[in-house]
């Protein structure tokens, strides 16, 4: 294992992918850094992101977290510019409310409290409304149709606006694979309502192996043609297979090789149908991520 790790670290090293943070020049309209990736994480441990950081060494980019419609602690996200960090707000819709609801004004007290609570923190934030809002009929995040959602979309994104959160950048996440079948594109609510094309895909215990490019390729290829920054807003690769430390060496390869790529938000938890991809799970897994953004590639705002 060991010499593994340091083939690892070597290859990540020798790498010329740049890891930036949010003061690289051109950030001030979308976040996104002129050259390089945000690279942050979703820590699901005791520890949290503190911990995180204190296991490899140096301060991530952005930190999401998940919050439920309504979520009443906006304010509480001061705390990441303080420590040097981006909140994603990863803020979910279902089984709260629907698109209809939304769309209908039904639910503005709700969203103008967000609003006027997150411009008050300032700094920039990014927020993603409805992340997965294309989950089938039924599934957890379901609010409605595509046209359901492209309104409340806009309902949301012009609320914001309207009170003047200009921190406020907005994030629209599809599940990856829907790309392939155009259904993902399907509930795009167009380039003035959008600040970065996401992206959530992941390797699933018991199913086909996927490279990185395979999983968010056609995902970057949209954000491309969109004119938007690209972000992985979740994706992870089995803790406890020996293929994902590799997988993580040809993902950064790839990523060097895509400008449009900006930002990689790692899923460092079981997810709720019980895979593992925690970090500390397996040694080598997280000193391979770690490698990921190695200085003096990462900056930190």
């Amino acid at each position: 294992m060991e010499g593994l790790v340091k083939l690892i670290a070597t290859a990540l090293a020798a790498m010329t992918l740049v890891i930036a943070g949010a003061t690289s020049a051109g950030a001030s309209t979308t976040i996104a850094p002129k050259t390089g990736v945000l690279f942050g994480a979703f820590p699901n441990d005791g520890s949290g992101i503190a911990g995180l950081e204190a296991r490899i060494g140096r301060r991530l980019a952005i930190h999401n977290r998940y919050v439920p419609w309504d979520f009443s602690s906006w304010s509480t996200f001061s705390a990441d510019h303080s420590a040097g960090r981006i909140p994603l707000i990863s803020w979910s819709a279902a089984p709260k409310t629907t698109a209809a609801a939304i769309a209908s004004g039904s639910q503005d007290a709700v969203i103008k409290r967000a609003a006027l609570t997150l411009r008050a923190v300032g700094g920039k934030i990014l927020l993603r409304p409805f992340y997965e809002f294309d989950q089938p009929h039924g599934h957890p995040r379901y609010i409605g149709s595509p046209s359901q959602v492209i309104a409340a979309w806009r309902h949301t994104f012009n609320l914001f606006r309207a009170v003047g959160a200009k921190n406020v950048k907005f994030v629209w996440c599809p599940m990856s694979f829907d790309f392939a079948s155009g259904y993902a594109q399907k509930f795009w609510p167009g380039a003035n309502y959008v600040n970065w094309v996401a992206a959530d895909g992941y390797n699933f215990p018991g199913k086909p192996w996927r490279s990185f490019g395979e999983i968010f390729g056609l995902a970057n290829q949209f954000a491309v043609r969109e004119h938007k920054p690209m972000m992985a807003a979740e994706t992870a690769s089995p803790a406890n297979d020996p293929r994902t430390p590799h997988w993580m060496v040809a993902a950064a390869s790839w990523i060097r090789g895509h400008n449009q790529f900006k930002a990689i938000d790692y899923f460092d938890s079981v997810s709720p149908k019980g895979y593992d991809f925690r970090l500390t799970a397996a040694p080598t897994v997280l000193h391979t991520w770690a490698s990921w953004g190695l200085r003096p590639y990462f900056h930190v705002f």
